[in-house]
Order: structure tokens, then sequence, then C-alpha cells
């Protein structure tokens, strides 16, 4: 018997759920054939049988199971496939402590509830159904709110946000920039190249060549508490179309020029409206670009992603009026953050990388 697991497919995910099996219960399969879909919080992945046999699911499909489960079996015969089913229905079903068990979806329709075990000893049932559960909950008169389930998009956020918070200790800076030379320069570059370019296609390009300069911002934190820095850099940027945060990475060498830039930011977009990124478009980012561009919004405190030590924010547009050869004028600027790990950057470090950036985006036009 050869078991079927799922493969870590990203560093962050740690569950998936099963989209789909390709084959039925007691099919032949060959090495290379299609056994399941499953679906991440960012992408979906094929997994293919590694060897020849008659294949058996051993969880249902739509099932949430954790990285490195069993999910399936391949058996040589079938005769050894079917003495696998017979041992595996004839196993005694196991009693909760509690003396009773709950069927999958009355276990998932008493986490949604919060029934406490005295609510469902109430109940005297060995097997408690989700009939069970949703008479009780009649009975109870809930008057709450009906909870609303977070996206799987939302559920890999928030399991993001708590690692980097619990593993990184940051620290963070705030830099005005003046932009009204660079807005201008960005509107026409959109007007030469027919698309939008705005600070998340051209900021990525402006990191490049700090790497050699600035290498503890490119890279990781080690276990061991030394710094591994980055070979090239590729730069994750936020989008969020309204379907959830994603964090695609533009690879090194399509920031070697920002009309390419340009045009994979663009089929980023288009791929955050539909959902449809591929694993491969959300990986090997070195340091991430935080695009928080609404107006009025003064200034963010990002998180760093774990394995990065920077993570850099852009603020909304502001307006000031200044004195201009006696006269008054209007200026325009944002602000840049830089939240850093504390570990490895000190902060007459950050100040100078930062300040650095400054100075390009000033200078935006000499920049490109």
């Amino acid at each position: 018997m050869i078991t079927v697991v799922v493969p870590r497919m990203n560093a962050n995910d740690e569950s998936c759920t099963i989209q789909q099996f390709h084959c039925l219960n007691g099919q032949a399969v060959r090495s290379g054939d299609l056994l399941a879909t499953v679906e991440t919080s960012k992408a979906t992945i094929d997994i293919e049988s590694e060897a020849d046999g008659y294949f058996l699911a051993l969880v249902r499909e739509s099932a949430d199971v954790r990285i490195g489960d069993n999910i399936a079996c391949l058996f040589e015969t079938l005769e050894e496939l079917h003495a696998f089913r017979e041992t595996a229905a004839g196993a005694p079903a196991r009693h909760d402590s509690a003396g009773y068990k709950l069927s999958h979806q009355a276990r998932d329709f008493a986490e949604l509830h919060r029934f406490s075990p005295e609510e469902l000893r109430s109940l005297n049932k060995k097997l408690i159904k989700l009939d069970d559960l949703e008479e009780l909950l009649r009975r109870k008169g809930e008057k709450q709110a009906e909870r609303i389930a977070l996206s799987k998009n939302q559920k890999q956020v928030s399991r993001t946000v708590t690692a980097s918070y619990a593993t990184i200790p940051r620290a963070f800076l705030l830099m005005k920039v003046y932009c009204d030379d660079m807005l201008r320069e960005l509107q026409l570059l959109g007007e030469k190249l027919e698309e939008f370019v705005g600070f998340g296609e051209v900021l990525p390009v402006m990191l490049v060549p700090l790497l050699e300069e600035f290498p503890f911002m490119f890279g990781s934190f080690q276990k061991d508490e030394s710094f591994l820095p980055a070979v090239k850099v590729n730069v994750g940027v936020t989008v969020d179309a309204g379907a959830g945060l994603y964090i695609p990475v533009l690879k090194h060498a399509d920031l070697l020029r920002v009309e390419r830039a340009v045009e994979a930011m663009t089929e980023y977009k288009f791929k955050a409206l539909r959902n449809s990124f591929e694993e491969a478009d959300l990986l090997d980012g070195v340091i991430t670009v935080s695009l928080n561009t609404n107006p009025d919004v003064v200034g963010v405190l990002p998180i760093i992603v774990p394995g990065q030590t920077a993570m850099i924010s852009v603020g909304a547009v502001m307006k000031e009026l200044v004195l201009a050869d006696g006269a008054v004028a209007e200026r325009r600027y944002i602000h840049l953050g830089l939240a850093y790990d504390h570990r490895v950057v000190n902060g007459h470090y950050a100040v100078r990388f930062l300040t650095r950036i400054k100075e390009k985006m000033e200078q935006f036009r000499a920049a490109l």
C-alpha cells in the first residue's frame, strides 16, 4: 500500500481543501495520472500518482486537511484494497470521552454555535447528528447574530499576520517624501505605455540597485542568529481588488525594465480580480511594498512577511501650502514607511535605506 499525502506547497499554508478527486474508488491508475486537486488560500494544486495501483480515497471531497495528511491510498491489487476497506469498516466506533460522538457535519455545526459539553450531553445520544443540533439550536432560541465565515484567503492572511507579530520584533520609521515631479513623470510614463503607472509599478524597480548597498534589507533572519542575504531582488506588492489581499511577487527579471514591471503588475491586478493566481506568482519575495494610497490615509504600520526583513508602506498623496518666491503654492507629498526586523537592522541603517529611497523618488527622472 502506498499512501498519498498532501505535499507542502508554500511556506505559509498549513492546511488546504480537497477540491476534487479525479479517480473513482477501485479505479486502476498509472504513475503520473492526476489523482486530486487541492486548494490552498492562494492557488489550486494538482496531485499526481507516484506509482501504479488501485485508488481509494480516505477523505471526502470538500474536506479540509492539513499538510502531510493521508488523503488516499494506492494498492497493488483489488483484493488488497477490498481487505483494507473491510478492516476499516469493522473497526469499532471510537466514542468521545464525554460519552458521545459527533458526525463530521455535527462537529462543524457545534463549533460554529459553541455548544457546551453539557448541552451536548443533554441530548442523551451516543452519536449526535446535524439534525439533533439544529433542533437543539431551535430550542435554545438563539438570539445572537449569525456568524460570518472568513474566506480561505483571509484565514491565511490571519495566520501570516499572527506569525509575523509572534516571531518578528519589528521597529518602524516614517518619512515625508515630496512627489510632485514623480507624479508628473508617472502620468507621462502611463500615457506612453497606455497603462496605469503608480508607486506599485515603479518603487520595486527602484529597489533593485539598493541590494549591494543595503544587503540586510533583502533576506531573512536564521534560527542560528545569522542572516541569509538575497541573491536577487524579488519584490512583493500588496494587491487588493476587492476579492481579498494578495502579495504577488515581481521577479528580478521583471524589475530590470520599468516597462516590464508595469506589464507584470497589470497582469497581477487582473489575476486578483479573477482570484486566479498561480503558486509561483506568490513565492520567493525578499522584501514587500504595501500600497495604502486611498485618499486621506496618512500612514500605515505594516507587518513584516515571515522570512523577510522589511516591508515598505506608501500612504496617500497629501497636499500642503508653501511659500515659493513670495507666493503661496501647493505641494504634494506622501508618507513613506519602513517596518524592519530589529534583530537584523538598527535605526541608523534603516534611516539611510529609507533616505536613499526618498532621494530616488524626489529625483525620479534621474533614478529611472
